[in-house]
């Protein structure tokens, strides 16, 4: 394989994959573009009568990157929190922090591959609660290895699929009938850029994104006539330990992989949260089973 197409796959997989594999509020004030200098995280104390006062909100993978940026924001905005990831110190550390600026918000340790540990988790959110809100299905992972498809083991394909697709398909799965029976709720999935194109040497990732965009639009049919409102967003290169990890194995800068962006950056978790945040408001009520892109633009052409 020569260098230059060894370069342009290197590159299609961290604009792709890496990002999205892996605030409070709206910002004061007069509105502006802030394409270049968005609004930074929220700080200060908790407002218990902020936008989401009053709602419970619950959160897969949010130890780190967009779920613990969301989780901070939403609670923030006054939400009790309920969330979940694989790396129990991480997430109890998560659940420290957010107490110590007075936000509400537990955490549970929960493997979104596996069906029974899915069902306790939702289930112990209503038991904390008593109910179920908004729903931010966000744990994902990456493809570990770049490779064409018939390099890719069935057993890569596999854990992809069951995080990222299964992982989403479970969620709602448990989630749902809670909602049905408090009579309404709205869901958010995190998709990915990868879940409306195709990029070389990531198969398993790109498989597993375009099921939780199909997931989505199928769940928003279904139930939209009942008060539950499912839509999805797809991030592209967002500051996360994910992309980090693959900028640093791949010998790129975040100002090579941003080229590929029309905003010409990296999008930070925080603003990704506040998308979630408007998806799961008031604002958003007739946005219905869509993904939308929240990349910077990169699937704008």
């Amino acid at each position: 394989m020569s260098e230059a197409i060894r370069g342009v796959l290197r590159r299609n997989v961290l604009i792709a994959g890496a990002a999205g594999i892996s605030m409070a509020g709206l910002a004061a004030g007069p509105a502006a573009a802030n394409t270049q200098n968005p609004p930074g995280p929220g700080a200060g104390p908790a407002n218990p009568n902020g936008r989401f006062a009053g709602k419970v909100v619950l959160i897969t993978g949010a130890t780190s990157g967009i779920g613990k940026a969301t989780a901070y924001a939403m609670a923030r905005e006054g939400a009790s929190v309920f969330f979940c990831g694989r790396r129990a110190s991480l997430g109890q550390r998560n659940e420290r922090e957010i107490r110590s600026f007075g936000g509400e918000a537990t955490f549970m340790r929960a493997d979104v591959r596996l069906a029974p540990e899915v069902a306790a988790f939702v289930d112990a959110c209503v038991r904390r609660y008593g109910r179920v809100d908004i729903a931010f299905n966000n744990a994902g992972v990456e493809t570990p290895r770049p490779a064409p498809l018939h390099e890719q083991s069935l057993d890569v394909f596999d854990d992809v699929w069951r995080t990222n697709a299964a992982g989403v398909f479970l969620a709602m799965k448990y989630e749902i009938p809670h909602m049905l029976r408090q009579g309404g709720g709205i869901i958010v999935n995190t998709a990915s850029i990868s879940s409306e194109v195709g990029f070389a040497t990531i198969a398993p990732y790109n498989a597993s994104k375009h099921a939780v965009a199909s997931l989505t639009k199928v769940a928003a049919l279904e139930y939209a006539g009942r008060n539950i409102r499912v839509n999805a967003l797809a991030p592209g290169a967002v500051d996360t330990p994910m992309l980090q990890r693959a900028a640093a194995g791949f010998g790129m800068t975040y100002e090579q992989i941003a080229q590929a962006y029309p905003i010409k950056r990296i999008v930070h978790p925080d603003e990704i949260a506040r998308v979630v945040m408007w998806l799961a408001s008031d604002d958003a009520t007739p946005v219905v089973g869509t993904d939308i892109d929240a990349s910077g633009g990169y699937l704008t052409g």
